[in-house]
């Protein structure tokens, strides 16, 4: 890394020789990193804010560079009085050179740990577990036990489920009619179970929100979902509650369903267990009025929105329910939604070598299990994997079917 902090600082003075420019463009060429380590010391003013800022840091905190150190120490004694930003100039050429080398020690450090993938041991992955948080109206996130399985909000007051206190909402005390729009929030590898204002009962699943009021007012009880959650809703035929979801409204009055409407899936599924739902799709192309379309589900059927048409069909219910109650199940389940399924619940990158696998998995599996479990199942499929661990990411390959 010398030559190429000579070649920075070569480059900021404006001194490089046609060679010596070219040796650095290549450098430069070979990594979006090297470019924006270029792009930090790309003229004096730039550099004088970072070595500004180096130079606000405590002293016992810098990374100690005794010629860096000595330089400062003698300018600050031979012109105390002058201003701050004279002092910084005084000292900027010593400082320069030593500046790059740290930024350009520190990037390629960084750089290699980011890039640096070794193979890491699939029971060493833990299975999710009970993880959310709770965002109230006045902007505090509320880190939830994980020893807890689920929250009740009721009069005003959020309580786990066996009772324990866990906080007052902002609008206590205020007339009813007050109300609070509440966010509860699962990570990659979480879960969480809660109890509505009026009864009802969600569950989400890895990677989901849901947003709802702190009292349903009014003639509807609405809430909205991003993600994957299991609804048992409290009957209540004067007032229908609604879920909304990516163009798509639920309406129901009392009765169970799972939907699934994942930002990165191209489909919203709507699953019913129990009862009667009315499913809406609706959308707003531009220049045009909005598009709607109404079908209504029993129990045992799917309805499905995606690439601007909604359809419905007769599906295994427990196929899409089952993580509800700790597993997966696979039934005839495309290779690549599986494999999605367990990223979620183990927070894992995802990455297909050559051909992605073709092959329908048929797998009911406790999700308390770690990684190594599930894949050992999986594998009974003509599936291989490995895990590896690149940089603070752990990645999940996936070899398709062998031969």
């Amino acid at each position: 890394m010398e030559r190429i902090s000579q070649l920075l600082y070569k480059h900021l003075k404006g001194i490089l020789t046609e060679a010596e420019h070219a040796e650095l463009m290549a450098w430069a060429a070979a990594d979006p990193a090297n470019w924006e380590l270029l792009n930090k010391v790309i003229d004096e003013e730039s550099l004088e804010t970072h070595v500004r800022d180096w130079y606000a840091i405590p002293r016992r905190s810098v990374a100690d560079d005794a010629r860096l150190e000595a330089a400062i120490a003698q300018q600050e004694a031979s012109i105390r009085n002058l201003h701050f930003r004279q002092r910084i100039r005084r000292i900027l050429p010593y400082a320069a050179a030593i500046l790059i080398i740290s930024f350009a020690g520190i990037w390629y450090t960084y750089n290699q740990e980011v890039h640096q993938v070794h193979e890491i041991a699939a029971e060493d992955i833990s299975n999710g577990g009970n993880n959310a948080f709770l965002t109230l109206t006045d902007g505090r996130k509320i880190d939830l036990s994980t020893g807890q399985s689920g929250i009740i909000i009721e009069n005003g007051q959020i309580t786990y489920e066996d009772g324990s206190s866990l906080a007052v909402l902002p609008d206590v005390g205020r007339t009813v009619q007050t109300n609070s729009t509440l966010e509860l929030s699962t990570p990659r590898g979480g879960t969480y179970r809660m109890t509505l204002p009026d009864g009802s009962k969600v569950w989400l699943n890895a990677a989901s929100t849901i947003k709802y009021p702190s009292n349903f007012i009014g003639k509807e009880r609405i809430v909205e979902i991003s993600g994957e959650a299991y609804f048992d809703i409290k009957n209540d035929r004067q007032r229908p509650f609604k879920v909304l979801s990516k163009n798509q409204e639920i309406e129901v009055l009392g009765t169970e369903f799972n939907i699934t409407a994942y930002p990165d899936e191209n489909e919203t599924k709507t699953t019913l267990v129990d009862g009667k739902i009315r499913l809406s799709w609706s959308a707003k192309s531009e220049g045009t009025a909005s598009l709607n379309k109404t079908i209504i589900l029993i129990p045992g059927e799917q309805g499905r929105l995606g690439n601007g048409r909604i359809t419905k069909s007769k599906v295994d219910i427990a196929a899409y329910t089952a993580w509800k109650d700790g597993f997966f199940y696979f039934n005839r389940t495309p290779t690549a939604v599986a494999i999605t399924q367990l990223a979620r619940w183990y927070d894992l990158d995802v990455i297909y070598e050559g051909t992605g696998p073709e092959a329908n998995l048929f797998a009911y599996i406790d999700r308390n299990k770690p990684l190594s479990a599930v894949l050992k199942a999986l594998e009974k499929s003509e599936l291989k994997f490995k895990v590896v661990q690149k940089g603070q990411r752990k990645q999940l390959i996936v070899f398709g079917e062998q031969r």
